[in-house]
C-alpha cells in the first residue's frame, strides 16, 4: 500500500502523543481498553453479546466463531448514529485481541468515514486505504518505533517481546521490519 505522504511519520508521532495522554511511556505495555475509555468507545466480547439472550442460533454462531471459523472475524465496530462500539472475538489469543481492538479503535481515532459492511449482494465492502492506515496506527500504538529498534538491538526473541508488549508475534515481526530495525538483525 502506498500511504499518503507523511502518514507514517504522523502515525508514529500520534502514537507517542496518545501514549503520553494515557500516562504511558514509549516502552510500556499498551492497553487498548484504556484507549477505548479515553475515546468513550465501549468494548464487548462476542460472548458478552450473546450472553443472556437465550438464543440458540446466536449461541451456535458464537460457538462457530470460537471454533471452526475462528479466523473468520477478529473484531468489528458497530455504529449507531455518532456512537461506536467495538466487539471482538474473545476466542483469540490476548495478543491478537489487543491488535484487533486497537485496530478498530484507530478507525475512530483517525476519523475514518464509516462505510456499510456489506453491499447489496452481501459481499464485504473494504476500504483498503483506511484498513492499512488503521493497521499502521495500531501497530505504532502497540509497539512504537523506538521499542521495535530496542527489540532488534537487544536481539530479543519475538515471542518474548510479544509477551512483554501484549501483542502478537506477527505484529512484533512486522513492526521490527517496517521501522527498519530488522536491518540490525541482518548484521
Amino acid at each position: 500500500m502506498a500511504y499518503r505522504r507523511g502518514f507514517k511519520a504522523e502515525a508514529e508521532r500520534l502514537a507517542l502523543t496518545t501514549r503520553q495522554e494515557l500516562g504511558l511511556g514509549t516502552y510500556a505495555r499498551f492497553d487498548p481498553l484504556r484507549l477505548a475509555a479515553h475515546l468513550g468507545i465501549p468494548v464487548q466480547t462476542l460472548s458478552d453479546v450473546a450472553a443472556g439472550r437465550q438464543d440458540p442460533e446466536l449461541d451456535e454462531a458464537v460457538g462457530t466463531l470460537h471454533g471452526p471459523e475462528l479466523q473468520a472475524i477478529s473484531a468489528y465496530t458497530v455504529l449507531r448514529g455518532r456512537r461506536a462500539q467495538v466487539v471482538y472475538n474473545d476466542g483469540h489469543t490476548p495478543g491478537r485481541i489487543a491488535n484487533s481492538v486497537t485496530h478498530e479503535l484507530c478507525h475512530a481515532y483517525l476519523l475514518h468515514q464509516p462505510t456499510p459492511a456489506l453491499d447489496g449482494r452481501g459481499c464485504r465492502i473494504w476500504n483498503e486505504d483506511q484498513e492499512d492506515e488503521a493497521d499502521f496506527q495500531s501497530g505504532a500504538l502497540l509497539l512504537p518505533a523506538k521499542a521495535a529498534w530496542w527489540i532488534a538491538k537487544q536481539r530479543q526473541p519475538f515471542a518474548e517481546a510479544a509477551e512483554e508488549y501484549g501483542c502478537s508475534i506477527e505484529l512484533v515481526r512486522w513492526r521490527v521490519n517496517v521501522t527498519g530495525a530488522g536491518r540490525l538483525l541482518a548484521s
